[in-house]
């Protein structure tokens, strides 16, 4: 699971660096440049595929479980009822573990609501760690400046 964290993380700077040198480049230089941009994208979906099905994999075998319904997740017995925004949080960081998200992209991508207040994603986040504390499961949504948030698993990468 970290060697796909990695290759991620790695491919992600290496389009980012395309992306800055594209426009510098002569229309044929060009053309080939974008080639390899789609193929390395093209990789970094079927990594982060990957990544996602073991991850799944992982939260079977430790017990995690969440109900979209019930809006409901358990964990080793214990259980807690979450709020919408904080249901959608959750799995959107469970389902993309070892990623880094911005407040923006959190709020259009986790909740399809970008016009909601940064402030809102802290506290959703704040509330999403509480529920993890309280049912002892082995992972951390973790902030780093500049990056954004991230769930990653204690032991796992």
């Amino acid at each position: 699971m970290s060697i796909y964290g990695d290759l991620l993380e790695f491919k992600r700077g290496v389009l980012d660096r395309i992306r800055l040198d594209l426009a510098k480049l002569q229309p044929v230089a060009r053309r080939a440049a974008d080639h390899d941009f789609q193929l390395i994208a093209g990789q970094m979906e079927g990594y982060q595929k990957r990544l996602q099905l073991w991850n799944q994999r992982l939260r079977e075998l430790g017990g995690l479980w969440l109900d979209p319904e019930g809006r409901m997740i358990r964990y080793q017995g214990r259980e807690a009822a979450l709020t919408v925004r904080e249901f959608q949080l959750l799995k959107f960081l469970l389902d993309h573990p070892y990623r880094f998200f911005t407040v923006a992209e959190i709020l259009g991508e986790a909740w399809a609501e970008p016009n909601l207040f940064p402030e809102e994603v802290r506290n959703y986040v704040r509330r999403v760690r509480k529920v993890i504390a309280a049912l002892k499961i082995p992972c951390d949504v973790v902030n780093r400046p500049g990056r954004g948030y991230s769930l990653e698993f204690r032991g796992n990468k």
